[in-house]
C-alpha cells in the first residue's frame, strides 16, 4: 500500500470520527463515550467503586515527511503501542489504608520516520518525530507495583517494577515529538534511566513535609537485560543477574498557587541523580569513570484560567536536563512548551500546543567524531563513505499541534513537526513532518 493510500486512509478515520452525529449517544463512537467497549452493563463503573480499576488502550503515531531530512523520498511511517492495566485499591479489597498496587503490560511495533528518512543513518538518534517508538518490538512487563501511604499520607512508600519517571523527572506529554513528551532524561541518558515500556526493580521515599513540598529519594537497578530489544528478548525477566550497579535519584518537589498567576497551581522540581555504575568516558577510549550524575529542571504553570475552569486555559512548561560532561554525548536538553485548553467553548476538552526543544551534544563527543574522521583521511562531510562519522552538534525540534479530544475514549492529535539539524549533523537539511497521533481507550 502506498503513501497516499495509508493517508487518505488515515484521514477518512479522523473525517468519519469528527463528523459524527449526536444522535448516535450511545454508539462507540459517541462524545460521551468513556470507553470504547462500554461500560459493560454497569458492571465496569461498579468495579471502580469496588477498587478493581481496569484500563486497556491505544496509542498510535504516524509520521510523513513533507521536505528536507536526509533522505527527501516521501515515506508513511506508523509506530504503536498498546497497553493493558489494572490498579487495585487495596483499602477497599482488603482493608489496607492507603494502598494501592499496579499492573501494566505493553506491546510497541511499527517504524519510525526519523530513522528511515530524517537522521543520516550513520548517526546516533537524538530526537524523534514519533515518541512512542523505542525499545523493541516486544510484550514487557512495564509495572507491577505496591504503593502504601503513612503518617496521614504524608510518606509513600513504593516497591516493585516501574519505570523511572513515573515517580521522578516526570512531565506533561501535550505532543508527538519525543523530546516535548514526558521526562527528558531517558532521551539522553537511556543506558541507565529507563522510562516506559521499560519496567525495573526499584523503590522510592517521598515525604510531604509541608502543604507545598514534597522530597523524593529512590533506588533503582542499572540491568542490561531490561532493555534488549531482540525477538529472543524476555520483556518479563524478573532476575538481576546483570545488574550493574544502581541510579540513585532525588528530587524536591514545590506544588504552590502563585498569587502572581491569580492562585493558579503549579509544579517546580529540582533533581539530581547518581549511577554507580561505571561509565565509560566519552572521548577517551579504555577510561573508565566509577560512575555519572545529572542534573534536571521541571516546572509547569497554569498560566491563564478560562471562565472559572481550573482546566480551561493557558499551560507552560519548560525542562532541562544536565548532564555529566564526562560520560555523556547528550551534554543538555532544553524544553519550552505552551498549551491552551478550552479554547472553544463548543469544545471545552480540545487543546492547542507549541512546543520548542533541543538537544545539546557535548563539545568533548563531537571533538572525538572529528579525530576519528581525521585520523581515516576525512576533513570535511561526506555523504557516501561508509566509515565516515558524521559529526553532531545540537538539534531543534518545534511542534505545532491540535488535540481534538472527541471524547474521554478517543483523542486524535494532527501536527506538524520542524526538525533543525537532524541528529545534530548541520550538513544535512532542516525536515518538515506532518504527524497524526491516536489513542483510543477500550
Amino acid at each position: 500500500m502506498n503513501t497516499h493510500s495509508l493517508l487518505l486512509k488515515m484521514s477518512c478515520l479522523a473525517i468519519a470520527i469528527c463528523t459524527a452525529q449526536s444522535s448516535f449517544a450511545d454508539q462507540p463512537w459517541s462524545q460521551d463515550r468513556q470507553w470504547l467497549l462500554g461500560d459493560w452493563n454497569g458492571q465496569r463503573q461498579q468495579l471502580e467503586k469496588d477498587g478493581y480499576k481496569f484500563t486497556a488502550a491505544m496509542m498510535s503515531q504516524s509520521a510523513t515527511n513533507l521536505d528536507g531530512g536526509y533522505n527527501d523520498d516521501n515515506a508513511f511511517k506508523n509506530a504503536a503501542q498498546l497497553a493493558l492495566g489494572a490498579n487495585f485499591d487495596l483499602e477497599k479489597i482488603a482493608g489496607w489504608k492507603n494502598t494501592t498496587a499496579n499492573i501494566l503490560i505493553t506491546k510497541r511495533d511499527g517504524n519510525a520516520l526519523t530513522l528511515d528518512r530524517i537522521k543520516d543513518p550513520r548517526s546516533s538518534a537524538l530526537g524523534n518525530s514519533q515518541e512512542i517508538y523505542g525499545r523493541g518490538k516486544i510484550w514487557r512487563l512495564t509495572q507491577a507495583w505496591v504503593k502504601t501511604g503513612f503518617a496521614d499520607n504524608t510518606v509513600q512508600f513504593k516497591i516493585g517494577r516501574m519505570g523511572m519517571s513515573d515517580d521522578f523527572n516526570g512531565s506533561q506529554c501535550e505532543f508527538q515529538n519525543l523530546l516535548l513528551c514526558g521526562g527528558q532524561l531517558g532521551k539522553s541518558i537511556g543506558s541507565i534511566w529507563y522510562n516506559l515500556p521499560v519496567g525495573l526493580w526499584g523503590t522510592n521515599i517521598k515525604y510531604q513535609f509541608a502543604p507545598e513540598w514534597t522530597l523524593g529519594v529512590g533506588v533503582y537497578e542499572i540491568n542490561p537485560d531490561n532493555t534488549k530489544t531482540d525477538k529472543d528478548s524476555d520483556g518479563f525477566n524478573l532476575d538481576m543477574d546483570h545488574v550493574k550497579g544502581a541510579t540513585i535519584p532525588v528530587e524536591l518537589a514545590w506544588r504552590p498557587k502563585l498569587a502572581a498567576f491569580n492562585g493558579l497551581a503549579g509544579e517546580y522540581k529540582v533533581g539530581a541523580l547518581y549511577s554507580t555504575a561505571e561509565a565509560n568516558d566519552i572521548a577517551t577510549a579504555g577510561k573508565i569513570h566509577d560512575g555519572k550524575h545529572s542534573f534536571w529542571l521541571n516546572t509547569q504553570q497554569q498560566l491563564t484560567q478560562k471562565d472559572g475552569d481550573p482546566k480551561r486555559g493557558l499551560f507552560a512548561s519548560f525542562n532541562a536536563v544536565i548532564n555529566d560532561k564526562a560520560t555523556t554525548a547528550v551534554q543538555s536538553t532544553q524544553q519550552l512548551a505552551f498549551w491552551y485548553r478550552g479554547a472553544f467553548d463548543s469544545r471545552p476538552n480540545d487543546s492547542i500546543g507549541l512546543g520548542v526543544a533541543n538537544y545539546l551534544v557535548n563539545d568533548r563527543y563531537k571533538d572525538r567524531q572529528i579525530a576519528t574522521n581525521t585520523s581515516r583521511g576525512y576533513d570535511q562531510y561526506d555523504a557516501l563513505a561508509a566509515d565516515y562519522v558524521p559529526v553532531q552538534r545540537d538539534e531543534l525540534n518545534v511542534e505545532l499541534n491540535y488535540t481534538y479530544q472527541w471524547s474521554p475514549a478517543v483523542m486524535l492529535r494532527p501536527n506538524l513537526q520542524y526538525i533543525h539539524q537532524p541528529a545534530g549533523v548541520k550538513e544535512v537539511d532542516d525536515a518538515w513532518v506532518a504527524g497524526l497521533s491516536m489513542r483510543v481507550n477500550f
